[in-house]
């Protein structure tokens, strides 16, 4: 888990029952805006939201499961 203020963007969370990707608006209180990926509409989050990070996945040519958005995590060889 996490708070808002600490994402990048790019980086996606579940809130609730939805999942979000945080853009790169944010306001002067820290408040950062993130779109829901199921339905589109976006959504101001207060910087000290706690969250889950949860990645999505794709699948390439040969259908291989890849992250959208690869973390260091992932990233190690």
């Amino acid at each position: 888990m996490k708070y808002i203020e600490e994402l990048e963007v790019g980086d996606t969370f579940l809130s609730g029952q939805d999942n979000y990707i945080v853009t790169s608006d944010y306001r002067k209180n820290g408040s950062r805006s993130c779109v829901n990926l199921k339905t589109g509409f976006g959504k101001w989050m207060e910087a000290n939201a706690v969250v889950d990070i949860c990645p999505i996945y794709t699948l390439d040519e040969d259908n291989n499961i890849v992250a959208v958005k690869v973390t260091e995590k992932e990233n190690v060889n």
